[in-house]
């Protein structure tokens, strides 16, 4: 008897849903309404952002980068679309004509009786959402997309496929992402198409045993075909990113890679074909056997060939021979790495070390020695904020070094912007925050080779209304409108030029200083739409009902340099130090930007631990440029990229598909030239990995006997601080490997470099021997970057002599902790509410030796303001701390201690004596000093005048009477600028941020040694 459920069956009668035309309107109608309301937010900072592109003139980038975005978005949702379409017609067109459902198919009854008459909409719905979804996915790979279709020969090959480097950086990501996202849409196309089947009756899924229909084993079988071909060209373009491996002893395709894994891919590869052509087969045989056999087949094979047999290479006969396999490797990975990182061109030099310098050495370096860096940026914030800001709503974000001409004499100098700080303001309001206090204003500029008679800055560019003395660069258009953000204090938009007057700083009488915005930055609401973008935007409807706002007022919203450029160029990475400058009356932003990429064949990824915090270099890029460098103005907002490596592929490949975008570097001013400087971020990668890559015999590369790790860090701040240490993290910040102490950031000083012919502004960082333990501090070397138009980008090593111990920046720290006289001097300075800092290690090198300099600070534990109190000199084992630079030098060349915090340096010839009228007119000067101080508070500011002039007087002739008594041959070394203007690094007195009295220092001609 036959199985009642095997008898033919009448189809089960679809009841269709009946709707109104008024009722499906209506719905849609209130759907339309919804997804508006939840876009129109969305569409407001789409508009704006396509305004913001305008008002910086990148209209034609943002048009370009939308394009790419959502060509790309519909191109491959419409792709996924018609193919889910398709396939779910076919499953339609082929389902059986008569639906034997039992019991358990109440879900497939269902179904059929209510969605199945409205089979055209839900398949076109279904396929939609799915191709939106997976549509969306892509919109991350527009880079990729660019650079693929722009590509740009680097005129190199790989040496193991012998293809051009390009295919690699530019072709290949967007390969391995077609590739991936094709087999993931056949997949889920094959998942949905089986769905299909089983709610059509195709696939019955009865107790006894599945059941499937003849057509829908065909339509399946033919689906796994072409999963089974987006495989093996999957497997083609797997094998390419073997020249990237990480899996040997260095990146790049080791010998189990090219010996195991890469034949392994091509068999895979013809089995994927092989397993394809036996599943098209099955489309006419409609059988299991087939399917089965090819996808098991396929799983085994890549199983054991693909993971088991590398494996067992890589352990059993490639770790026991690794010094011998992996040589050629090696070589590949030196050459290449070398090549991507810049450092194939850098000469090493040897550099003895000498320990015999004399004072008539010393005398002769001078140059070199009067512009040491007395002024730690990182450490003495606190000292330019209180004596600079003069404002609580003004604040130094960030200071830089750089160099400028002082009295026609080129100077190191710490320089800052005076921004506005909105969380400091006087009052709180909305016209306080966005319409009156948007603004910074003026600059400040110290030599970071001097300090004033208290131990204060010199400011020779500060004070408002702005002022510049000694040479330096006049200020024509001092506000800043655009910085340094500060998430913390920062208000997210301020409006220029609007009927309310903009402050630009206040009288010494408290009266304000007001004016209206006349640049062009921002952008101009000059249309209801406009307002009512940016009021959706921000959640702010005063942007729609002030009065104050007019069609010429214009708004800024994007006001960090940072921000601002890596969203006009998203493809760029940042360094973490953008520093301003002083450039034709105007003040601008410097900010070095890198292309890079991580597939450069062969190649070492960087080590991210050198890095400081807020860098924008990739932890697994393995190819970095410094190829643009973008000016920013501070008042207006525009920038220029300037292309400073016209030979970068991927800069070229920008470009093109950017035209317009980009100024070439010979179209920079000279002015701006003289301020470039060799990024930092770039450096510490290019010196980190030199240190390895020096060695470019591939067998001592292996036993790594002379490699070079950099520097640990002397550290700075408290002498009583423990040892900072770092630790890498993968890219979801999570950390990866034991911690390690912090490594030494590079330095910029202006120092002459052994064997050359005069100071030059360059970047410097030191190596010590590597070692398993990291705690070998002895020096080995150092690397420098030239800063000067003459020579910037010039890259050179200096090796010491092997077999022989030097000092290191570390070595440092612990000579001068272990100086009697000095830790003493440190430990009595560093209580009763005193706090010491201790400055960068300024590494100078003089011929063949290396002296160690750093400054001393002292601040008060209840209201930091550190003052430069002494400098150390290193010199040898030797360490000597005084007040000024030149009295611990002469301390360390005459062999005597340090450690005196007298007001003047004490005599080496006259054992420490201070001449009874030295004495004398110190104390006069002490007298004047506390008169000026009583007349101040007094508000007598005639009297305090007279007193500071006074006082000045007597610190000069206490220093003639002091060096007068010094016998001849024993010298102070003169500041660079000595002859031109007065120093005040010798005194200590007026804590006047205005009046700096100065008192004279002798110049000594280098030949009266």
């Amino acid at each position: 008897m036959r199985n009642p459920g095997d008898m033919p069956q009448q189809p089960v009668a679809a009841t269709p849903l009946r709707f109104s035309r008024r009722r499906i309107w209506t719905i849609a109608l209130i759907a339309a309404v919804v997804v508006v309301l939840f876009s129109l937010r969305a569409l407001a900072i789409l508009y704006t952002d396509r305004l913001w592109f305008g008002s910086v003139h990148l209209s034609s980038v943002w048009n370009s980068l939308f394009r790419v975005k959502a060509g790309l978005v519909l191109s491959f949702a419409a792709i996924f679309f018609v193919l889910a379409w398709v396939n779910l017609y076919v499953a339609d067109r082929v389902a059986p004509w008569s639906r034997i459902l039992g019991s358990e198919d109440e879900l497939v009854r269902r179904y059929q009786a209510v969605i199945a008459p409205k089979a055209v909409w839900v398949r076109t719905i279904v396929a939609l959402a799915l191709a939106l979804l997976l549509g969306v996915g892509t919109i991350s790979q527009w880079q990729n997309w660019i650079l693929f279709t722009h590509t740009v020969s680097f005129h190199r090959v790989d040496p193991l496929f012998h293809k051009d480097i390009g295919f690699f950086v530019f072709r290949l990501p967007f390969l391995s992402f077609l590739t991936s996202w094709s087999f993931v849409a056949v997949f889920v196309v094959f998942i949905l198409t089986a769905i299909a089947h089983y709610l059509n009756g195709g696939i019955r899924l009865q107790r006894q045993s599945p059941r499937v229909s003849s057509a829908a084993k065909a339509h399946l079988s033919l689906l796994l075909a072409l999963l089974a071909l987006t495989k093996a060209f999957g497997y083609i373009v797997q094998r390419y990113t073997l020249d990237t491996s990480t899996q040997g002893y260095v990146q790049g395709a080791g010998y189990t890679a090219v010996h195991a894994q890469l034949p392994a891919f091509n068999l895979l590869f013809w089995i994927s074909l092989a397993a394809c052509a036996i599943l098209v087969v099955n489309i006419w045989r409609r059988g299991w056997v087939l399917p089965v056999l090819s996808v098991g087949l396929w799983a085994f094979v890549a199983l054991v060939i693909g993971t088991i047999y590398p494996a067992i290479v890589q352990r059993f006969h490639v770790s026991p021979a690794q010094a011998t396999l992996e040589q050629p490797y090696i070589a590949r990975n030196i050459t290449a790495t070398r090549e991507a990182l810049g450092i194939n061109t850098i000469k090493i030099h040897r550099f003895s070390d000498t320990s015999n310098l004399t004072p008539a050495a010393e005398l002769a370096a001078q140059p070199e020695l009067s512009n040491v860096q007395l002024w730690d940026p990182n450490l003495t914030q606190p000292t330019f904020q209180k004596l600079q800001g003069l404002r609580t709503y003004y604040q130094f974000n960030t200071l830089a070094v750089d160099r400028y001409r002082v009295n026609g004499v080129e100077t190191p100098v710490v320089i800052g912007l005076r921004q506005v700080n909105s969380s400091s303001l006087p009052a709180e309001s909305w016209v306080n925050s966005h319409l009156q206090y948007t603004h910074g204003y003026g600059a400040v500029v110290a030599p970071s080779n001097q300090a004033d008679p208290n131990g204060n800055p010199v400011f020779d560019v500060g004070e408002l209304p702005p002022s510049s003395t000694n040479g330096l660069p006049q200020l024509r258009q001092p506000s800043v409108y655009f910085g340094i953000g500060n998430p913390q204090t920062d208000v997210s938009y301020v409006i220029a030029n609007s009927r309310q007057l903009e402050i630009d700083y206040q009288r010494q009488d408290g009266s304000n200083v007001e004016s209206h915005y006349t640049g062009n930055g921002g952008v101009q609401l000059n249309s209801f739409i406009t307002r009512a973008a940016f009021a959706l935007r921000f959640g702010d409807l005063n942007l729609l009902i002030s009065n104050q706002i007019d069609s010429k007022s214009r708004l800024m919203y994007i006001r960090d340099i940072r921000q601002g450029v890596l969203t006009a160029a998203p493809f760029l990475q940042l360094d973490s130090d953008p520093y301003p400058v002083i450039l034709h009356g105007g003040l601008y932003w410097v900010q070095d930007a890198y292309t890079a990429t991580s597939n450069y064949p062969y190649a070492q990824a960087i080590d991210p631990t050198v890095l400081p915090q807020g860098s924008g270099i990739a932890s697994n890029d393995n190819y970095i440029r410094n190829s643009v460098k973008v000016l920013v103005n501070a008042y207006t907002g525009q920038m220029t990229f300037y292309v400073m490596d016209p030979h970068d592929p991927i800069i070229q490949s920008y470009e093109r598909a950017f035209p317009g975008m980009f100024t070439p570097a010979s179209h920079m001013s000279a002015v701006l030239r003289r301020h470039l400087r060799y990024p930092e971020d770039l450096f510490a990668v290019q010196a980190q990995m030199f240190g390895r890559y020096h060695i470019t015999n591939a067998q001592a590369f292996y036993s790594a006997g002379d490699a070079w790790t950099l520097s640990q860090s002397p550290g700075t701040g408290s002498p009583t601080a423990a040892t900072q240490t770092t630790q890498a993290t993968n890219a979801q910040g999570i950390p990866v490997g034991p911690a390690q102490v912090q490594k030494m950031s590079p330095i910029y000083q202006e120092i002459t470099a052994p064997g050359g012919t005069g100071p030059t502004y360059t970047l410097m960082d030191a190596y010590v021997p590597t070692s398993n333990t990291g705690s070998t501090q002895t020096l080995s070397g150092f690397l420098i970057a030239g800063c000067d138009p003459s020579n910037y980008g010039q890259l050179t090593a200096y090796q010491t002599t092997q077999g022989q111990s030097f000092v290191g920046p570390a070595l440092v720290d612990s000579i001068i902790s272990q100086n009697a006289t000095v830790s003493k001097s440190i430990t009595l300075l560093n209580q009763n509410g005193s706090n010491v800092l201790l400055g960068q290690v300024y590494m100078i090198p003089i011929g063949q030796a290396m002296i160690y300099v750093r400054p001393l600070y002292v601040a008060s534990s209840r209201n930091p303001l550190p003052e430069l109190k002494d400098v150390i000199v290193v010199y040898g084992n030797q360490a000597a701390m005084e007040p000024t630079l030149q009295a611990a030098l002469n301390d360390v060349f005459t062999g005597t201690s340090g450690g005196s915090s007298s007001t003047l340096p004490s005599s080496p010839a006259t054992g420490g004596t201070v001449p009874q009228q030295v004495q004398n007119l110190l104390g006069q000067a002490a007298a004047a000093y506390q008169k000026a101080q009583t007349d101040l508070k007094a508000g007598n500011l005639g009297a305090y005048q007279a007193d500071v002039t006074l006082m000045g007087q007597l610190l000069a002739q206490a220093q003639a009477a002091a060096q007068a008594s010094v016998p001849t041959g024993t010298t102070s070394v003169p500041s660079k600028a000595a002859s031109t203007r007065s120093s005040t690094t010798s005194t200590k007195g007026s804590p006047s941020a205005k009046t700096k009295p100065t008192s004279t220092t002798t110049t000594v001609s280098p030949n009266a040694a």
